[in-house]
Parts: structure tokens; sequence; C-alpha cells
């Protein structure tokens, strides 16, 4: 009976061991909040008239609000199992990272997404590659996101339309075809 009672005991022990070292594993690495900057494309329009040059370079942080904007919105109308406390995006040429940090009840999680980005007109398309929690690959098979489409053009004024979308390192090159006959009421809207 005492060695039955032993083996229980050390069972539920190494139980409590594997949940806690799960939670400790799954925490995020850092902490990073849904808050953003909004990115003011009037100015960056303004200055590629000015320059005479039909294009504009989003960086790597610009995107990063974009996207964490685009975010806020949906968690707004989606209805989650989780919250979601955190998000940072990070552009790699074609390839997007999304670092995201959340709630499961009371249990914090970190999260990286893999997405591969397209362009379509004024749309830009991931497509959702692998998801990761550390160094451990969740199969798509298990969870995959359905394509994630957000549109540029709410960005823009009116007087341009993208023409071209060039995948950099750590930024978008956009290159735009200019409506020239709208140029003098862009100007008076600007000041």
């Amino acid at each position: 009976m005492r060695i039955v009672r032993r083996l229980v005991l050390l069972f539920l022990l190494l139980v409590i061991a594997l949940i806690v070292a799960v939670i400790v594993y799954i925490r995020p690495d850092k902490a990073i909040d849904m808050s953003y900057e909004p990115v003011d494309m009037k100015v960056k329009v303004w200055n590629m008239v000015k320059n005479k040059v039909p294009e504009i370079e989003l960086t790597g942080d610009e995107l990063n609000n974009i996207a964490k904007k685009k975010m806020v919105e949906a968690l707004k109308t989606t209805n989650l199992s989780v919250d979601v406390t955190g998000a940072e995006f990070i552009i790699h040429g074609d390839e997007v990272e999304a670092q995201l940090n959340g709630k499961w009840g009371i249990l914090p999680f970190g999260v990286n997404l893999f997405f591969h980005m397209e362009s379509s007109g004024s749309d830009l398309i991931l497509k959702h590659l692998s998801t990761q929690i550390k160094q451990i690959t969740i199969p798509n098979s298990m969870w995959s996101l359905q394509p994630i489409t957000f549109s540029l053009k709410e960005h823009i004024p009116d007087i341009v339309g993208i023409d071209q979308v060039d995948f950099k390192t750590d930024s978008i090159m956009l290159t735009f075809k200019i409506d020239w006959t709208l140029i003098p009421q862009f100007l008076l809207d600007f000041k």
C-alpha cells in the first residue's frame, strides 16, 4: 500500500512538474503591446509629388503600425478563445513574421506566425506558412489561417493608384500611377 501511494505521489509530482514546464516554456519572450502610431501617407505623397518621383517606401516600422491597426480593428469584430495582448510584425523581403503575445484564460503565451506576402493591385495578401511556439512548429493540419488581405488604398490619397509593389529586405517600395488632374485639389486639401 505504501508503494502504491508513493507511486501515485511521484506520478502527481511529475504531472505538476510537466505542467509548470509547459507554462514556463510558452510564456512570451518579450513584452509587446497593441499600440501603434498612425501612418501619415499624405506627407509621403506630398514629398513624392514635390520630388517628382512616383514611388514611396514603407519602412518596416510603418508596416508594423499598419498591420497592428488592422489587427486591432479585426479583433474588435472577432470572437476568439484567446486574448491577443501584443503584436509585432517584422518584414523580411516577401516574408512576414508576426510575433504575438496573448492570454488563454490566465495563461500568457507567445507565438510566432510566418507568412508569405504577395501583392495584387493595391492589396497585400498574407498567406500563412507556419506557426511556432519557441522552437516547436505547430503542424498546419492542427492550426492554420486563411489568407489575410488588406488594402493599401485606404492609406493613400485618391490622386495616386498603386502600379507596382516591390518587396525589399526590410521595407516595401510602392510605385504609383498619378492622376495629375487631381494634384491642385490635393495641394489645397494638404494645407
